[in-house]
């Protein structure tokens, strides 16, 4: 009777969870359960009353579903945000060593080591590249993002093209 309580409970989560993640989110969350089960009763045979107490603990099968998808949003805020610092400190070493090839190509220029004037073409266009995508990246972020809103309102009114 306790593992039928537990696996209609687990049922009823899963099913509102996304079909790709049903297996790994059930054995989890009998885990989780039994575990609970475990310290609640301290290791004594669980009966029915128990495994109701414990499943009551932990919220209804709308209220865990709602906490796995606020985990799951949290989580992509969470990658954007990084995905955005590795960005800056990515454009920030390429600067950086977009700079020292433009002084170390002068130096060597003026130093009549070379007459090459490739390192220093190369670094000013990596630079410019940086700083352009500095100035610019957020407009064009926010005419990316309008031209989504905009693709996502059209397909709201059964235009279907915008998918293929």
């Amino acid at each position: 009777m306790v593992s039928r309580i537990i696996d209609r409970y687990v049922d009823e989560v899963t099913q509102q969870l996304p079909i790709g993640v049903r297996k790994a989110a059930e054995r989890s969350l009998k885990d989780v359960i039994y575990e609970k089960l475990d310290d609640y009763t301290d290791g004594q045979r669980a009966v029915t009353r128990d495994v109701r107490a414990v499943l009551r603990e932990m919220g209804t099968p709308d209220e865990l579903a709602d906490a796995y998808y606020k985990e799951i949003a949290r989580r992509k805020k969470n990658k954007k945000r990084d995905a955005a610092q590795n960005l800056e400190e990515a454009s920030s070493v390429v600067l950086g060593v977009s700079v020292m090839l433009v002084v170390l190509g002068l130096i060597l220029l003026a130093c009549g080591v070379t007459s090459n004037v490739f390192p220093i073409l190369l670094g000013a266009v990596m630079a410019l590249s940086v700083m352009l995508s500095k100035t610019f990246g957020s407009t064009i972020k926010s005419i990316d993002t309008t031209r989504r809103k905009m693709r996502e309102s059209k397909a709201g009114y059964g235009d279907e093209e915008d998918f293929f």
